[in-house]
């Protein structure tokens, strides 16, 4: 289970690079994969898909253990639970097995959601 200090090496890594990648702020949203339905916990897979596409990143940030992915109108927020793990990638890069949501930016790069056991979740929200 990712204790508190991996959670924070993510954030910091997807914020200001490091585990091998680049940070991901100023990046821009060009399209989504979910290939876990129940990752998502809200809001529903169409409106994700609608709402997500054309926002930058702003930045990145953790309230406990949940991570907090600032957009221009709108947070992903993103709890690991037991085995979660998030890595940013070319978009070239094989999907892994238990790649469970892809966010692909326009700049050839994306983030990926990856969770054995499938607990982790997601939610997109205007208001953290």
């Amino acid at each position: 289970m990712p204790e508190l200090p991996e959670v924070e090496t993510i954030v910091r890594a997807l914020q200001y690079g490091g585990r091998g990648a680049p940070g991901i702020p100023g990046r821009q949203v060009e399209s989504l994969r979910l290939l876990w339905p129940r990752t998502l916990a809200e809001p529903s897979e169409a409106e994700l898909l609608q709402r997500l596409p054309g926002q930058s990143v702003q930045r990145i940030s953790r309230r406990a253990k949940l991570i907090q992915i600032h957009f221009e109108r709108d947070t992903l927020l993103i709890h690991l639970r037991m085995s979660g793990d998030l890595r940013v990638e070319p978009v070239t890069a094989d999907v892994q097995k238990h790649d469970r949501l892809l966010i692909q930016f326009g700049d050839g790069l994306r983030l990926a959601f990856n969770d054995t056991r499938k607990f982790g979740r997601v939610w997109l929200t205007s208001d953290p």
